[in-house]
């Protein structure tokens, strides 16, 4: 029987699902320490996160710690591979009338050398969602690993499973559906637009636009990408979305369900 356990941190609902009730206390405990771990490096409201000697280093080389430069490197593959779609580095309004002095820094631009960072002057990254992400995948694997059981971890809407399964499979939720089972060593994550944010699509063409994008992926960082990618191209995100063989349930703001043929 599957047991489970749930609190709140990081700003996020986590919650873990483990196949031998025995090992729920020390998976949580597991979890609970990766989690604080990645907070501790990476979250721009702690005024002690490393992400701040990042920020501030404006175009010097700074040395990160190993976890900094992992999820920073995590943050960096998900923009290369949604086109800077999700971007780590954070858009700061700019006045037309005064000329620059420096380039618009691009992600493109960040180089991580061992654990040493080179990032452009006036660039500043915020890598919490994909942290988040990385976060799930790497708990889920070191439960199963360290615990020898399955296990299932969410944090808000990312889940990740390692281990084995449970006797029916992982049956997950799907946001506003029914259960899915999600394949053993998989992730699912749902991306939701808020109510007052526009598609990024421009094209009059690139119709409907989404209320929400659930993708299934082999991991959590690159379904969250995927999932956050879909929810900003319109009508072209179904397309993107089988092009990169990914299963993916769409709903659009009239409430219409689309889905991937292998979903």
């Amino acid at each position: 029987m599957v047991r489970v356990q749930k609190w709140k941190v990081w700003g996020s609902v986590v919650e873990v699902d483990v196949t031998e009730a025995a090992a729920l206390p020390e998976a949580a405990a597991l979890i609970a320490d990766v989690i604080d771990e990645a907070e501790s490096v990476c979250d721009i409201h702690r005024g002690d996160a490393e992400i701040h000697a990042v920020n501030l280093s404006q175009g010097a080389p700074v040395k990160v710690s190993r976890r900094m430069s992992a999820l920073l490197r995590s943050a960096l593959w998900v923009a290369r591979m949604t086109d800077g779609a999700v971007n780590p580095l954070i858009s700061e309004p700019s006045d037309d009338s005064v000329p620059t002095v420096h380039p618009e820094p691009s992600f493109l631009d960040v180089q991580i050398d061992d654990d040493v960072v080179f990032a452009p002057w006036g660039a500043s990254f915020d890598i919490t969602d994909t942290a988040k992400a990385d976060t799930v995948g790497r708990a889920a694997e070191l439960v199963a690993g360290e615990l020898e059981c399955g296990a299932a971890v969410r944090i808000d809407d990312v889940i990740a499973t390692a281990g084995h399964c449970p006797a029916g499979g992982w049956q997950i939720p799907v946001p506003g559906d029914d259960e899915i089972e999600l394949a053993n060593g998989t992730a699912m994550a749902t991306a939701f637009a808020l109510s007052d944010e526009p598609s990024a699509a421009t094209d009059a063409d690139a119709v409907p636009e989404w209320e929400a994008v659930t993708v299934i992926a082999d991991d959590a960082l690159w379904a969250y990408g995927a999932a956050a990618t879909a929810l900003m191209r319109g009508g072209g995100a179904i397309r993107w979305i089988e092009q990169h063989e990914l299963r993916a349930r769409l709903v659009d703001r009239s409430g219409r369900v689309y889905t991937t043929g292998n979903w």
